[in-house]
């Protein structure tokens, strides 16, 4: 079973999140104000920067480039960094917690 990490960071009035799943197939998906803009699958566990690009849907739009740093086969977490407006952000990662599982107990309620 695969780790998920969630980057966000807020550019232009708009939430940019990055999802990183790493497992047997590696999946990027970048969220603009919570939709799908992007997504790509890589094959492969090594280390690389892969970039997705869109365009934030402002007045007037303008395109970002966000960059997702994926750590080796044996250790590391990924990082994502942000470019927008000539100038480039690190995207701070958001804990999401995990679906709680049932206990026992529960299945008796």
């Amino acid at each position: 079973m695969g780790r998920e990490h969630h980057f966000h960071a807020e550019q232009a009035g708009c939430s940019v999140t990055v999802v990183v799943r790493l497992g047997g197939t590696r999946e990027l998906e970048l969220l603009v104000d919570g939709k799908e803009v992007a997504h790509t699958r890589i094959h492969g566990h090594h280390a690389e920067t892969h970039a997705l690009t869109t365009t934030l849907p402002t007045d007037p739009p303008r395109p970002i480039e966000v960059r997702v740093t994926l750590p080796g086969p044996l250790r590391g977490d990924p990082s994502s960094t942000l470019l927008a407006d000539d100038t480039s952000h690190p995207m701070s990662p958001r804990d999401i917690p995990r679906r709680a599982r049932p206990t026992e107990a529960s299945w008796y309620s």
